[in-house]
């Protein structure tokens, strides 16, 4: 019986050694945002955009046309495979890149140059996880819908464009009134000569026109001129 204790206190101290058993001790993986350290530790020299933005100024080729092409290079059986390796490699690069890792072509290695390294700037848990964000949001497929897209909008008359790509519809036609004012009710308060006040209310904002309405109009200040002008327009021609 005092030996069977003895193992029981032995076992009892094991546990409490290593925290085993012990509820207070629970061992939490970190979570790593890819997207967020995309943007943080990437987006100084790359373009994040899909479709990217370029220039004659940027100092990296778009993280779009990097991770395209590197996806096309990486060796497997299976996707989940090639993506493994995708993950691998940036993981390893970035900490310790050289000419005889690299898949860039002569022409951009000599328009950008080596990437220097980022050791002690990133860690490899965290460039796993924006390899992994890169892998899963680059994507050929994905670009195509995205500029089909694009396509179907720009063929739109300038208001239809705003309509489809602003959230005006959610507070001046789906919010029934109860929101904001609807778009009927704006026409039947202003007419053509007060088209510029409008414009105001659209690129600066709006507050305490509409008594009835306490939540502010916020600012919708990246609208193109044509844009701006189609609808304030037809806002105007929603009279009843």
């Amino acid at each position: 019986m005092k030996l069977t204790g003895m193992v029981v206190v032995s076992l009892a101290a094991l546990m409490g050694l290593y925290g085993c058993g012990n509820g207070d001790q629970k061992s939490e993986s970190k979570h790593y945002d890819g997207k967020a350290l995309m943007e943080q530790k990437c987006a100084q020299c790359h373009n994040l955009k899909m479709p990217p933005d370029t220039s004659d100024e940027e100092k990296a080729p778009p993280m779009y046309a990097i991770t395209v092409h590197l996806k096309d290079w990486m060796k497997g059986n299976t996707e989940s495979e090639k993506k493994a390796n995708f993950i691998a490699f940036v993981s390893s690069y970035v900490l310790h890149p050289s000419l005889e890792k690299s898949y860039c072509k002569k022409d951009m290695l000599q328009k950008y140059g080596l990437m220097p390294s980022q050791e002690g700037k990133v860690t490899k848990e965290e460039l796993e996880a924006i390899a992994t964000y890169a892998a899963n949001t680059y994507d050929q497929s994905k670009m195509l819908e995205i500029l089909k897209e694009k396509n179907r909008i720009a063929a739109m008359k300038p208001y239809a464009q705003v309509l489809a790509l602003k959230d005006c519809k959610m507070c001046h036609i789906y919010g029934e009134g109860k929101v904001a004012p609807l778009f009927k009710d704006i026409a039947a308060k202003y007419t053509q000569k007060d088209i510029e006040t409008i414009k105001d209310a659209i690129v600066h904002g709006s507050k305490g026109k509409w008594p009835a309405y306490h939540t502010p109009m916020r600012a919708y200040k990246d609208l193109t001129p044509l844009q701006l002008d189609g609808i304030a327009h037809w806002i105007l021609e929603q009279k009843q």
